[in-house]
């Protein structure tokens, strides 16, 4: 999860600021440091991808109350990307809130992430308003999303 936040700071710097207040350095450590944390069966799930022996990717789901689910922290290290990796992911964490129970999943992802925009896209989300409690500068750069998948 920090290659998830330095990748975000190398790949967009010009947004650096509005980076920093999404993942307010105090409260993103003490969430690594608490792990699995909100993310711990049985209402969470922490997916983790390898290759090998090395981590390749994660995603992690937690719960938003009234049978909703939130997909978070969803990355694929750089030299893993274009393999179907995030897809796998992607759907695995979907089966995931299925089986335990969700009726919808949400997620938040940043402007230009716009590879992240087609696979959320391709596994059934769609965008909406934003659904938590934001100021007006966060909610106008962040995009919100809600999956489509569960019926």
């Amino acid at each position: 999860m920090r290659r998830y936040v330095a990748w975000h700071h190398e790949r967009h710097a010009t947004h650096r600021a509005m980076i920093d207040r999404y993942f307010e350095p105090a409260a993103f450590e003490a969430e690594v440091a608490g792990l699995p944390g909100a993310f711990a069966p049985p209402a969470g799930r922490l997916l983790v991808a390898r290759c090998g022996a090395e981590v390749a990717g994660c995603v992690g789901l937690r719960d938003l109350g009234g049978g909703v689910c939130e997909m978070k922290r969803m990355f694929v290290a750089p030299e893993h990307q274009g393999h179907g990796l995030g897809v796998a992911l992607g759907r695995r964490f979907l089966a995931e809130a299925v089986a335990a129970g969700y009726r919808a999943a949400r997620l938040d992802t940043g402007p230009l992430q716009h590879e992240a925009h087609r696979l959320y896209a391709r596994i059934g989300f769609r965008r909406i308003a934003p659904y938590y409690e934001l100021d007006p500068e966060m909610a106008g750069f962040l995009i919100f999303m809600e999956s489509e998948a569960f019926g």
